[in-house]
């Protein structure tokens, strides 16, 4: 791949162009982003305290003064230039640059560099800090990330694979019929995540990286089943295997990969014990025979997901599905969910920023975004499954660095399928997750919820 080193790099005020050693590659989108530092083009203007890379706030260059390298923007503010080209505007930015035929890349402070009007550049102090990165570019989910290979026999079981069999497909976010939302721009989806931070731009403790995602979610089924046997009976695993690539969908990193997950669905069927390897006892070729006296177990549940996240997190997490139990007709009811914290100051999730917590609305409950989505197109049927490591021996097992700072002590996790023409031919994929965490705070550990929730449709 044709790209960039992305690197610091610090703009100098006393000077005029100043080469980054970052070189654009032709097409290739390059973003500039302020740090931090603070500097000053004229001493005697702002009461000679000095501002950050938009510029003096009060002093904008005369159209006339072209001895400065833009006019008509404020004195004072970070420009730049490729290939010794047309100069253009940065400020704090971000700011993105896609050069047709690339170049080097030049900073500067927006100042008389020749000190036509006055001292020019003598008398400027401080200086800039910033990070130039390479801008992401949107990911391909139109293509199935998880697919069995294909044989004739044996086939799919779909009829054993219960209401698993709905799931098989890729699932990426769309834009809802007639409507300019769902798709990546704009999907019905929202993150609660807590992260612990010690720093004293934090005193709370920790911090919040909430925001609003798409993704690309595959479903394939495998050409068998996987049989426990217990001696006198069997419980037959009918499995699905996923992949789950998600991507922020706004924010400074937007389009960037945030969360990567595979695992597998199970459901599971109680039955008798076949009779020897192959149900044919000791005999060649296969059988239907079954032990004596087999007798099929009983387990209350009968829905698995196993979940591998590569924070160094494994989860088994357990259901029930009951058949007409499990469904519904019209829209079903989503619960409200409370990410919020216990036993820390919840101030982070009430601010309006739009770093760290941009849509304040939703992080006071995540799920609202699934009624949303429902608002907009009512369904006329729905599917719903759910599983908890709270259930039966669920468990979650991770690293010894998560265990001590971000241990992940419970998962829950619904779906929801639904349809819009009055049958089971489920087209949407609701579902909201929330993750447990158990963080330290101050020297005491916190209970975070870590919630997740969004709306999928079905590729075609």
């Amino acid at each position: 791949m044709i790209g960039i080193q992305n690197q610091a790099f610090t703009v100098q005020a006393q000077q005029p162009w100043q080469a980054t050693g970052v070189t654009l590659p032709p097409g290739v989108a390059v973003t500039i982003a302020y740090q931090g530092g603070l500097w000053t083009a004229d001493p005697e203007t702002n009461s000679g305290a000095l501002y950050d890379a938009d510029g003096c706030p009060n002093v904008i260059v005369p159209i006339d003064q072209t001895s400065y390298p833009i006019t008509g923007v404020r004195m004072g503010a970070l420009v730049g230039r490729v290939a010794g080209g047309t100069p253009f505007l940065v400020g704090d930015g971000p700011y993105m640059i896609l050069s047709a035929s690339g170049g080097l890349l030049e900073l500067c402070i927006n100042d008389d560099l020749t000190g036509k009007y006055g001292a020019g550049l003598k008398d400027n102090r401080g200086s800039a800090s910033l990070y130039i990165y390479q801008t992401n570019t949107q990911p391909d989910t139109g293509v199935p990330l998880a697919r069995d290979p294909a044989q004739a026999s044996p086939g799919v079981p779909l009829n054993q694979l219960g209401p698993l069999a709905s799931l098989i497909g890729t699932w990426t976010n769309q834009n809802l019929p007639g409507t300019s939302q769902g798709g990546p721009q704009a999907p019905y989806s929202y993150n609660v995540m807590p992260l612990p931070q010690v720093d004293p731009s934090s005193p709370v403790g920790y911090i919040l990286k909430n925001f609003s995602y798409y993704e690309e979610l595959s479903f394939t089924a495998i050409h068998g089943n996987a049989p426990n046997r217990g001696g006198m009976g069997q419980q037959v695993s009918f499995t699905l295997f996923y992949e789950q690539r998600v991507y922020f969908a706004e924010g400074p990193n937007k389009d960037a990969l945030v969360h990567a997950e595979n695992g597998s669905l199970l459901y599971l069927l109680d039955t008798t014990q076949p009779l020897g390897p192959y149900g044919n006892g000791d005999r060649p070729g296969l059988g239907n025979q079954v032990v004596q006296n087999s007798v099929a177990p009983t387990q209350m549940f009968n829905l698995a997901k196993q979940v591998s996240v590569p924070h160094g997190n494994s989860i088994l997490a357990l259901g029930a599905y009951a058949g007409s139990g499990n469904t519904g007709q019209g829209v079903p009811q989503i619960p409200a969910v409370s990410p919020l914290p216990s036993g820390v100051s919840d101030q982070p999730y009430k601010v309006d920023d739009p770093v760290t917590n941009p849509q304040p609305a939703l992080t006071a409950n995540p799920n609202q975004v699934l009624v949303n989505a429902l608002a907009a197109r009512p369904s006329t049927n729905f599917l719903h499954l759910g599983v908890s490591t709270a259930n039966g021996k669920g468990a979650v097992t991770n690293i010894g660095f998560e265990q001590q700072h971000a241990n992940v002590s419970r998962y829950d996790f619904d779906y929801w399928l639904e349809s819009f023409d009055g049958t089971d031919n489920y087209t949407q994929l609701q579902y909201t997750q929330t993750i447990t965490l158990q963080i330290p705070v101050n020297g005491t550990v916190v209970t975070f919820p870590h919630v997740t929730a969004n709306t999928l449709t079905r590729l075609v």
